[in-house]
């Protein structure tokens, strides 16, 4: 299970600027009944939905250059870089939503002190498996090139890892959901594979393999494997 999130994660990562090496649903669009006084309220739907893409764009900009700069400060610990990490996490990803779809059709069944007991291990699990991937961190540039609004509050950025030395570019998809007048990561794809709906599959597995057992995947999370 560990070793898929950790390939995806040093390729978002990377994409995080390493989280650029570290680090769904179906989309839908509103449509308009097309009348006279509809056009005008169209356009300014069409108007905030490009504000709410390029703001999602500047965001993932911010969130790699802060990811990129705290992975190549020779100066810091891996302690210091997975503190720093950790903040980032915090800040820019929406993790309860996110390991609330890890969790998938598990979440409804989950008692309230299971619920709250996966959520911090989901957290921590991602946090050490980032966190051993530093050392891999050798100066890739990450090149956010541009973005698409999914609906009216989810957008999709596209960021590229440049390997150097004659490697394809790496494509990297930060899904960012716009809530609360503010930005935060909903899921990561690299080269079109949804990291969320990667491990939900794995937990998934988990699960059913301890009979349907919650608590089998608790087990397995604390022991870190």
């Amino acid at each position: 299970m560990r070793l898929s999130f950790a390939r995806f994660a040093l390729a978002a990562t990377l994409s995080v600027s390493s989280l650029a090496l570290f680090s769904n649903a179906s989309y839908s669009f509103s449509g308009f009944s097309m009348h006279k006084d509809a056009i005008g309220t169209q356009a300014v739907k069409f108007v905030n939905a490009s504000t709410m893409s390029a703001g999602a764009q500047d965001f993932v900009s911010g969130l790699v250059d802060r990811g990129v700069g705290f992975l190549g400060d020779g100066s810091l610990s891996t302690e210091q870089k997975k503190e720093e990490f950790r903040k980032l996490l915090h800040k820019d990803f929406d993790l309860k939503t996110i390991g609330r779809f890890t969790l998938g059709t598990y979440w409804k069944q989950a008692t309230p002190q299971q619920r709250a007991e996966y959520q911090d291990l989901f957290e921590k699990m991602i946090v050490d498996v980032y966190s051993q991937r530093f050392s891999e961190y050798n100066g890739q540039d990450i090149d956010v090139r541009d973005s698409r609004e999914m609906n009216d509050k989810d957008a999709t950025v596209t960021s590229y890892i440049i390997q150097g030395g004659g490697k394809p570019d790496v494509r990297v998809d930060w899904r960012v959901r716009h809530k609360d007048g503010q930005y935060r990561v909903v899921d990561v794809l690299v080269e079109g594979v949804s990291m969320a709906l990667t491990q939900r599959s794995e937990f998934s597995s988990v699960i059913q393999r301890g009979g349907g057992d919650i608590d089998v995947l608790l087990a397995h999370l604390k022991s870190g494997k």
